[in-house]
């Protein structure tokens, strides 16, 4: 095992309970506890989590927490919902899947049929084009833009110009909140790449596990009227807010 599947699996692993000891790493990669050790300092140095005593935590701050950590949060849910999402589609259909880690998860459960498929999303476009994965029928479209540091994203001007050139049967969103007054995600460019797909297509959905519902970040995409249908996992109990999205207009379909 190189040092970028290390590190890899080191993060994966640090995702799924919060933080991770050199024991755990070393069993989990077979490297020696001095390489565990570099390698915690190489991740902390690059901000990826932080150092605790005998291992790293995650930082949870979703903003600031890269993709592979993000990816692997809630990961059940989240493939739950894309599954939902992606039993949809029909062949022939074009849709926009934006670059959020919800969304990424259904390139796991594309139905293999001819599918025409934009996204800014690099990770996504990868695991479409390896060989152990495509379909002969799929025409993968990635946007320009920039590399947005640590998401595997790209976005900004470059992005929503290439987005101009195309019109799709679906966009695919993932968001950082959602509210009865709207949607929002974290960063301007991200909101301009969301606003771009919604304007673009025929019906925009939402894919966002509980976490997401109620919740404010700092840019607002949209109004709530502009989206179709959430697709997010049941709550605990009963969900005012729910109610409140649909007496708005909106259709809530819950994946198991």
């Amino acid at each position: 095992m190189n040092k970028n599947e290390r590190h890899d699996r080191i993060l994966h692993l640090a995702g799924e309970r919060g933080m991770i000891y050199l024991d755990r790493a070393a069993q989990a990669t077979g490297a020696s506890l001095p390489t565990i050790r570099r390698d915690f300092a190489e991740l902390a140095d690059a901000g990826s989590v932080e150092r605790i005593r005998g291992g790293i935590r995650v930082n949870r701050k979703d903003e600031n927490m890269p993709f592979n950590l993000r990816e692997v949060q809630r990961s059940n849910e989240k493939s739950a919902i894309a599954r939902n999402a992606a039993k949809r589609l029909r062949g022939g259909d074009v849709l926009f899947i934006d670059g959020g880690t919800t969304t990424y998860h259904m390139c796991f459960h594309l139905p293999r049929v001819p599918l025409r498929i934009i996204t800014n999303s690099l990770r996504l476009s990868a695991y479409l084009d390896d060989p152990a994965h495509r379909h002969p029928d799929w025409e993968v479209y990635l946007t320009g833009g920039r590399i947005q540091h640590g998401s595997s994203m790209l976005t900004g001007p470059g992005t929503v110009h290439s987005l101009n050139f195309y019109h799709a049967d679906w966009a695919f969103l993932s968001v950082g909140g959602i509210t009865p007054d709207g949607l929002y995600n974290t960063s301007e460019a991200i909101v301009e790449t969301e606003r771009k797909m919604i304007e673009h297509s025929d019906r925009s959905v939402i894919l966002a596990d509980q976490s997401k519902i109620g919740t404010r970040t700092m840019c607002r995409v949209c109004g709530i009227k502009r989206i179709e249908r959430l697709i997010t996992t049941p709550p605990a109990g009963r969900s005012l807010i729910e109610e409140d999205m649909r007496e708005a207009g909106l259709v809530i379909t819950h994946a198991d």
